[in-house]
């Protein structure tokens, strides 16, 4: 592993893009991993698509609309997402989605939220069409500016360029972050782009039918220019001839007095192995994360929230005050920085080392918000409960990390744990007592999983010859060493009402 050598550029961006089916981002910072993105092949990004669609339920109790965008799944759509423009009748007062909305009726939605597992992607008709340092918003006329844009006199100075220009009737533009500093030609070029983009999207939508994809996002490369570059930025390492050039000409395209910055990674060693980050990317997938002065956070995920523990390394009662406020100190940046790693949304809650000391207490809050700064995401903080307790809201940008890169473990079905051998052995010797109650057959042959059939021919051998004895059957149990834990297969081999022998057939498993 090599590490970044010093003097080089405190803030580089790292593309690895050398097989086709998957494409990693990293933006690192003296060495650190900042920001994380990865694009496989099989779960591609619709986030930002636009589509025409076809209205087909209409749900009153949600006040809401199912639409058939062409995914597996259709699309929710709520009234709040839903633009006047759409509306079968002028509605007066809040409107009822059942009146102004009919099945069958042709929408134009993009995707705000990604479809998964249980739920179909959420969906909106005010459209966003992002640029460089602009979005073009058709449908909204107001002009606004980031937030993360501090400097007043910018943020006016950007609004007078904005107001300067001419723009279609009925469309808004929203000035991004990167746009901070940037002169008038710069953003009269982007905004040039996007009007012709939403031009392309309106002609493509008038002639083709429903449901089809009108629009689709730029891939993770692009994106990573796009939204993830500043000028702070002072490298962008490619590792692929194609990605580089492709990379290359987007930057001329979107700030031609960058392109220097994007450099061809040509080394024989991995690029995020020659930049010293392999181990910080698998530190992404693990539970526990080890802080620098040995205490831990340990992140757990459940379905309404994600909980994070603060543990200390020290267990001493001398100067525990003090171990426990630089614990908690590092674990408020480093919590900040996982949760923007891995992408968590929702609701998160913080438990830190309780402290004595309010201005500990303070510093904690000071040191947790500073960190989600960095934070491209909403997110909104609470102050820290009594009980060392600090609850976070953060908006999701993506699709988790986890959620891209896994699947759910055959083994524990994705619950984490498996059944004890002795449990699952108890189980199964019920069920064969439920199948002889009910089906009285001549035979019953078990194919289980090895360490189930061991237990239950060393530990049970008395109760399945009582069982064979008593009700005159056959038992066979046949150690798998191929079944997963919780398999069970089983024949019944029954007798018919006159006593002889039936075809065998499939029992329980």
């Amino acid at each position: 592993m090599v590490k970044q050598k010093a003097g080089s550029p405190s803030r580089l961006m790292l593309i690895n893009a050398d097989e086709p089916e998957e494409v990693r981002v990293a933006l690192v910072e003296k060495g650190k991993l900042e920001e994380f993105y990865i694009e496989t092949a099989a779960q591609g990004q619709t986030r930002g698509n636009i589509y025409k669609g076809i209205v087909c339920d209409i749900v009153p109790s949600l006040q809401a609309v199912f639409v058939d965008y062409g995914a597996t799944k259709r699309g929710f759509l709520q009234i709040d997402e839903i633009h006047p423009e759409y509306f079968l009748s002028p509605a007066k007062g809040k409107p009822l989605v059942e009146r102004v909305l009919k099945p069958g009726q042709e929408i134009l939605v993009q995707v705000i939220k990604e479809e998964t597992l249980h739920k179909g992607a959420a969906l909106t008709t005010y459209l966003a069409l992002p640029g460089r340092y602009l979005v073009l918003t058709p449908g909204q006329k107001n002009v606004g500016i980031s937030r993360k844009i501090t400097d007043e006199k910018d943020r006016k100075r950007l609004k007078e360029i904005i107001n300067s220009f001419s723009l279609l009737p009925g469309v808004g533009v929203i000035v991004r972050t990167a746009a901070a500093g940037k002169t008038k030609l710069e953003l009269a070029r982007d905004l040039r782009y996007l009007l012709r983009l939403w031009e392309t999207i309106k002609k493509k939508a008038q002639s083709v039918p429903a449901p089809a994809l009108i629009y689709q996002e730029v891939d993770l490369l692009l994106r990573a220019i796009r939204d993830y570059f500043s000028a702070d930025v002072r490298e962008i390492w490619v590792d692929n001839e194609e990605a580089y050039r492709k990379v290359k000409e987007f930057m001329r395209l979107v700030s031609p007095r960058h392109g220097r910055v994007v450099k061809r990674y040509k080394q024989a060693l991995p690029i995020f192995t020659h930049f010293g980050l392999d181990d910080q990317i698998a530190q992404i997938y693990q539970d526990v994360v080890s802080l620098p002065s040995g205490g831990e956070i340990v992140i757990q995920t459940t379905e309404a929230l994600t909980a994070i523990d603060v543990n200390s390394a020290s267990t001493q009662e001398k100067n525990l005050e003090q171990t426990s406020f630089k614990t908690n100190l590092e674990a408020a940046e480093e919590s900040a920085r996982q949760i923007r790693l891995r992408d968590i949304a929702g609701l998160i809650v913080i438990d830190f080392i309780q402290m004595r000391d309010k201005k500990h207490l303070l510093k904690i809050e000071k040191q947790l918000r500073e960190a989600l700064k960095k934070d491209r995401a909403r997110v909104d903080c609470t102050k820290m409960s009594k009980f060392g307790l600090i609850e976070i809201s953060r908006q999701r940008l993506h699709p988790s990390l986890i959620a891209i890169t896994t699947c759910p473990c055959p083994l524990c079905e994705g619950r984490g744990f498996i059944m004890s051998t002795e449990v699952r052995a108890l189980e199964t010797l019920r069920r064969i007592k439920m199948e002889i109650a009910l089906t009285h057959p001549e035979q019953i042959t078990c194919k289980l999983p090895l360490d189930v059939a061991n237990y239950l021919l060393n530990k049970k051998r008395r109760i399945l010859t009582e069982l064979e004895r008593h009700f005159k059957i056959k038992l066979l149990l046949v150690a798998e060493p191929s079944l997963k834990p919780y398999e069970v297969r089983c024949e019944t081999s029954a007798k018919d009402f006159t006593g002889e022998k039936a075809c065998p057939k499939e029992g329980f498993t």
